[in-house]
C-alpha cells in the first residue's frame, strides 16, 4: 500500500502579549523579525519545505490575522490559510485541521507545528519530522517531539520518556507529562535524564486524532466535521459553517483535551537544537552580546552595565550602572522591565484591557 503524502499544519494564532510593546493584538510574535531573518513564520514555513512542500501545508489563524499572514507570506496559497472567528485554543485547531485533511485527503499523517519556534539545523529537524510521518502512517500513535533539557527550566513542561517502541524507532513510550515544576524538581528532570521538554509539536493521522477527540472531547468533533463537510477552506459556506460551529466549541488545548489522556502516545526524543522564543529574554540567545553581555538589536552606549537587553534599532540607547534589564523602544511606548520580571509582562496587558485604553494593543 503506497503511504499517503503528508500534510503541515502550522498554528499561527495569540494576542501578541509576551513580546509586547513590539506585538500586539494584530502583530503578534509570529509576525515579528526577531531575528533579521524575516517573521518566525515565513522561517517556519521556509523550514519545513524539504519535508513537507508549501502545496501541502496549511496554516491556521485568527480572522483578524490573515491579512497579516499574507503579507507575512504572499506567495502561500490563500486557500491554505483557514482564520478562526474566535479563539478557542489548540484543541480546536488541530480538529479542524483533522476533519479538513481527512475530508479532502483521506486518512493522511500530518505534523502540527507552531509558527512561532526556531529550530536548528533545518535538515536534521526535516529528517526527524519525516521519520515522525513515516510512523504515523503505519501506527496508530499520537507522537509528540521532546527536547533533551539543558537547564532546569521552570517554564516549560515536561514528559517523562518511557522504553523505546519497537516498531517506530525512536519513538519511546510515555509514562506520564508533568506540568511546569518549580526549580527544584526541574533540576531534578535534568538530572534524571527520563525527562524532556514538551515542545508543543506533534505528528499523527487525521483519522486517528478525530477518534482520539471522539473519545475525550466528542462535543467538538462533529460540528468540526460539519464545517469541513460544508465546503472547501475559502469558501461562503465553509466560512459560515465555521463561524456557526466555533461559537460553542469548548475552549481547551490538545495537551489537555487528548495526549494527557490517551494510552496510544509515545514521544520522539530529539536530535535538533530548539528554542520557543517565549518572551524577551531569549533575545540573549538570539542577538549580538557585547562583553558585559548586553543584547541589542539597535546601537547602546553602556556604562558600567550588564546583562541588559535592548530593543532599539532606529537610535540610540544609553545605560548607565544597571544590571539585567529589558529596554524596548517602539514609537508609542517604551517598555523598562527587570530581566527576571520578563513572564509578567502579559500582566502590563492586563492593565491596559481593563482600562479600556485599546491604543497600546
Amino acid at each position: 500500500m503506497t503511504p499517503r503524502p503528508a500534510h503541515a499544519v502550522i498554528l499561527a494564532g495569540g494576542r501578541g502579549t509576551r513580546f509586547w510593546p513590539l506585538s500586539r493584538r494584530r502583530r503578534p510574535k509570529q509576525l515579528l523579525d526577531l531575528t533579521a531573518d524575516g517573521p518566525l513564520l515565513a522561517a517556519t514555513v521556509a523550514r519545513i519545505e524539504p519535508a513537507v512542500p508549501r502545496e501541502r501545508q496549511w496554516i491556521i489563524t485568527g480572522a483578524d490575522l490573515t491579512e497579516g499572514v499574507v503579507d507575512a507570506l504572499p506567495a502561500f496559497p490563500r486557500d491554505h490559510i483557514i482564520g478562526e472567528p474566535i479563539g478557542r485554543n489548540t484543541a480546536a485547531a488541530v480538529g479542524l485541521a483533522a476533519a479538513v485533511l481527512q475530508e479532502q485527503d483521506g486518512d493522511v499523517p500530518f505534523a502540527v507545528l507552531p509558527s512561532d519556534h526556531l529550530i536548528a539545523p533545518a535538515l536534521t529537524f526535516c529528517s526527524a519530522l519525516e521519520r515522525a510521518l513515516e510512523i504515523a502512517g503505519h501506527t496508530d500513535l499520537l507522537l509528540t517531539f521532546g527536547i533533551a533539557p539543558t537547564r532546569p527550566e521552570t517554564g516549560y513542561g515536561y514528559i517523562e520518556a518511557g522504553p523505546e517502541l519497537a516498531n517506530a524507532a525512536p519513538a519511546r513510550t510515555v509514562v506520564a507529562f508533568a506540568e511546569k515544576p518549580d526549580r527544584a524538581t526541574a533540576q531534578r528532570y535534568l538530572s534524571g535524564g527520563r525527562h524532556l521538554w514538551n515542545s508543543g509539536m506533534f505528528v499523527w493521522r487525521a483519522g486517528v486524532v478525530l477518534a482520539g477527540l471522539r473519545q475525550h472531547l466528542p462535543q467538538a468533533v462533529e460540528p468540526l466535521v460539519g464545517v469541513a463537510r460544508a465546503g472547501a477552506p475559502g469558501t461562503a459556506r465553509f466560512e459560515a459553517a465555521l463561524k456557526t460551529a466555533y461559537g460553542d466549541l469548548p475552549s481547551i488545548s490538545i495537551d489537555y483535551a487528548l495526549m494527557e489522556r490517551a494510552a496510544n502516545v509515545a514521544v520522539l526524543p530529539a536530535a535538533f537544537e530548539w528554542n520557543d522564543v517565549g518572551h524577551w529574554i531569549a533575545m540573549r540567545d538570539l542577538w549580538p552580546r557585547d562583553s558585559a553581555g548586553n543584547a541589542a538589536r539597535g546601537r547602546v552606549l553602556a556604562l558600567d552595565s550588564g546583562g541588559c537587553i535592548v530593543y532599539g534599532p532606529d537610535r540610540l540607547t544609553a545605560l548607565v550602572g544597571i544590571k539585567d534589564l529589558i529596554v524596548v523602544h517602539t514609537p508609542d511606548v517604551t517598555l523598562v522591565c527587570s530581566a527576571d520580571r520578563a513572564q509578567d509582562v502579559r500582566r502590563l496587558i492586563e492593565e491596559l484591557e481593563r482600562s479600556g485604553d485599546d491604543r497600546y494593543l
